[in-house]
């Protein structure tokens, strides 16, 4: 940490100093004067002027007493992770799903609020926004930024949405700037798959630097981590591969033309009904598939659909030879463990050798993973209020 005294930059110290405290007390929880000014490795009264500054500030603040090995009891101090607030979304047909977190990743607060009858973006976020705050009884103008996890190519840079599924009343051209006008806070909107990718990191065990997540939901993506960092492409596309056609050597297993045909939603609902599970529609299907995990139908279900699914991940290997592909979204998690097992023994007996995985994550993904970005966010915004 900074020295005491640095002829010149007294500012910049001050700055560093305070910062290097906030962050302690944020990483470690309460700690007195002397065991910050111990760990950050400035003088006593150097860790006085800091707590000082920062409870001056109203950043952190007195929780409790300690006693010392000698002398009096010490106060204990703690960051402020109220002041400012994350709001974590995954939008979806039929609503909002939103949880306030704050700078530690705490959740605050958890709801679902449905879609209405004349649904918009900005009414989505408002009123998830509405929800949560009451929920967690925390002002609304405290909400420091909203990441919003949405089945689109969203492009970072512009704001703008492509490729987008069943979202009414979502803009495709400046979502971004729209919602951060309604909210007066910044708005990262975000696709689905690469926020699920976020949580799988976030909860795997010796995490490769490079892996994917191929989602399988409605639609069918690619959530993918190259060399530490997510892959959205130049503008947010990266990952869309339920538009590639399907390979002639599945020529003629029905009527697919695309990986969205071979592997989506409508075609593994067919599938489970095949295999004589009880699905009328693709949310049924996933409970039943869950539901009969060990079964005779859904080792057949997990075979059929472990050739399709091999068959997707082969140019995803021959192009970005991941070390690890988890296998996501609602089928994904449903089918768990025997699919990605079936998955795992169709492409060892290939050239495109990589190990699958079944989801660490099998509860709101999207959500999970916007939770981690907005904490960050809100950490960093904390951060540089010092």
């Amino acid at each position: 940490m900074s020295s005491d005294h640095q002829p010149g930059m007294p500012g910049v110290v001050r700055s560093i100093n305070d910062r290097a405290a906030l962050e302690l007390l944020l990483d470690e929880g309460p700690r007195t004067r002397a065991s910050i000014g111990e760990i950050t490795k400035v003088s006593r009264p150097t860790a006085s002027q800091v707590v000082s500054r920062l409870e001056a500030a109203g950043l952190i603040e007195p929780t409790g007493l300690v006693q010392g090995n000698r002398g009096p009891q010490a106060i204990t101090y703690a960051a402020r992770t109220d002041v400012l607030v994350g709001l974590a979304l995954d939008v979806t047909p039929d609503g909002v799903r939103a949880s306030l977190v704050d700078a530690r990743g705490e959740v605050l607060a958890d709801v679902h609020v449905a879609a209405g009858p004349d649904r918009t973006a900005t009414d989505d976020l408002l009123r998830a926004r509405s929800a949560a705050c009451t929920a967690a009884d925390v002002p609304e103008s405290r909400v420091g930024i909203a990441v919003a996890g949405v089945q689109a190519a969203a492009d970072l840079a512009t704001g703008d949405l492509d490729l987008v599924g069943d979202l009414p009343g979502w803009p495709h051209r400046g979502a971004r700037a729209t919602l951060e006008d309604a909210l007066g806070c910044t708005v990262l909107v975000e696709n689905d798959a690469n926020l699920a990718a976020i949580a799988e990191r976030d909860h795997l065990t010796d995490v490769p630097r490079s892996f994917s997540l191929l989602w399988l939901g409605q639609g069918v993506g690619l959530g993918s981590w190259a060399e530490g960092a997510l892959q959205r492409g130049a503008r947010g596309a990266a990952g869309e591969i339920g538009y590639l056609p399907v390979p002639a050597s599945l020529a003629g297993l029905d009527d697919s033309q695309t990986f969205q045909d071979l592997v989506g939603g409508r075609r593994v609902t067919r599938l489970a009904v095949e295999s004589g599970l009880v699905a009328p529609d693709l949310w049924s299907a996933v409970a039943a598939v869950a539901g009969a995990r060990g079964t005779p139908a859904a080792a057949t279900l997990n075979e059929e659909l472990a050739m399709r699914v091999a068959a997707v991940l082969q140019p995803v290997v021959a192009v970005t030879q991941p070390g690890v592909v988890v296998l996501g979204g609602p089928f994904g998690i449903a089918c768990g463990a025997p699919l990605a097992e079936a998955t795992q023994a169709h492409l060892d007996r290939s050239d495109y050798t990589v190990t699958v995985l079944a989801s660490a994550v099998p509860d709101a993904p999207v959500l999970r993973g916007a939770r981690s970005v907005a904490a960050a966010e809100v950490r960093a915004q904390l951060l540089a209020l010092v």
